[in-house]
């Protein structure tokens, strides 16, 4: 099935840049490779994702680290998903774009919070900022795609702004 697509044609911004810039320690990947690559870790990093769901009562009862670890993990399974398609150096370049710069940091800053606040011996109940840390986590990364999309991110203010209004 995949050997009659030509990978290439379809996604061409990212072809271009794959291919030319790709990092010297990756091995050599044909498209059909990529994809699947590039899926397996999406799909499986949104299955841990959205699975953490599951374990919101674990989170309300006290024991929230079911539900950041396995939100946080596949999260950070998803984004790596990306770079079978253009090469971590490609990716990174395209996170720290200027218009994505401050949503990237914001995401990879809050992963990186959650997974050590989660495994670090802090004194009291960490449940409600590791919670924050989620929220931090989820609004970064929709922000971040949403600058993929034309105009979106002033549609998603426009909107903001009419319902603080209202």
């Amino acid at each position: 099935m995949f050997e009659s697509l030509d990978f290439q044609s379809l996604i061409p911004s990212l072809t271009a840049k794959a291919d030319d810039e790709e990092d010297e320690w990756l091995p050599s990947l044909s498209w059909k490779e990529r994809i699947m690559g590039c899926g397996t870790c999406m799909v499986l990093g949104y299955i841990l994702s959205f699975g953490a769901f599951f374990r919101m009562r674990d989170l309300i009862l006290g024991n929230p680290l079911p539900f950041v670890l396995n939100a946080t993990i596949g999260n950070i399974i998803a984004l790596t998903g990306s770079c079978f398609l253009t090469g971590p150096k490609a990716q990174a370049e395209r996170m720290f774009n200027d218009t994505r710069r401050l949503a990237s940091i914001a995401y990879l800053l809050s992963l990186t919070l959650t997974l050590i606040v989660a495994f670090s011996p802090i004194p009291g109940p960490k449940g409600l900022l590791l919670l924050i840390l989620m929220i931090v986590q989820y609004l970064s990364v929709f922000w971040y795609c949403l600058s993929y999309i034309p105009y979106a991110r002033e549609a998603v203010k426009n909107y903001c702004c009419r319902m603080i209004n209202d």
